[in-house]
């Protein structure tokens, strides 16, 4: 019993760092979108939300509470699902209805978090 928990953390423990590899490579697609008016500000708080998450996921931040995680994983799953509200392939306006959808679920679970987060990185790199 102990021999399949172990592996079964192990395939979750690699799955989630694959899952990290892809999130770390769409923030870096998404640097360009930074500077868009109403999107750009959504942009800087998904990259901080990756990079909140790549810290926790290596032990570096500690404390990441239950919501946030589901906060971050409805983000996730809607980013990816091919259902949208506007399409993506829509100039500009794909990627509002994104962005709506991020900040709505960013002020009701995550932000208080983000803000936490990012005072302590600037800690961490002082």
């Amino acid at each position: 019993m102990t021999i399949s928990i172990k592996k079964g953390a192990l395939a979750v423990a690699k799955g989630t760092g694959k899952v990290l590899d892809f999130l770390n490579n769409a923030s870096e697609k998404l640097k360009p979108l930074a500077g868009i008016p109403l999107i750009g500000d959504t942009i800087g708080d998904v990259q901080d939300l990756i990079s909140m998450l790549d810290d926790y996921y290596h032990g570096r931040y500690k404390k990441v509470p239950a919501v946030v995680m589901l906060g971050t994983a409805a983000i996730v799953a809607y980013l990816v699902s091919p259902i949208d509200l506007i399409p993506d392939g829509v100039p500009i306006l794909g990627f509002i209805d994104d962005a709506l959808i991020i900040n709505i679920v960013i002020e009701l679970c995550i932000d208080k978090e983000l803000e936490r987060y990012r005072a302590w990185r600037e800690t961490q790199n002082a």
